[in-house]
């Protein structure tokens, strides 16, 4: 979507590597980092698919 715009967006360095439609520049103000956490209800806690999921985004990032 950013690509086809002149609009400007902040995400993480590697979801731009590797693009040649976008290009990376520095923020001009300190910009802090982010925590990354997972939430889900207590009903699915046991269920496969849910576990399977889980476990294949954490090993994503």
């Amino acid at each position: 979507m950013l690509a086809s715009t002149d609009l400007v967006g902040m995400l993480p360095a590697r979801l731009v590597r590797g693009s040649d439609a976008l290009r990376m520049v520095e923020p001009p103000v300190e910009v802090p980092g982010y925590e990354m956490a997972m939430l889900w209800h207590e009903r699915v806690h046991r269920d496969p698919a849910h576990q399977w999921l889980r476990e294949f985004i954490a090993a994503s990032v």
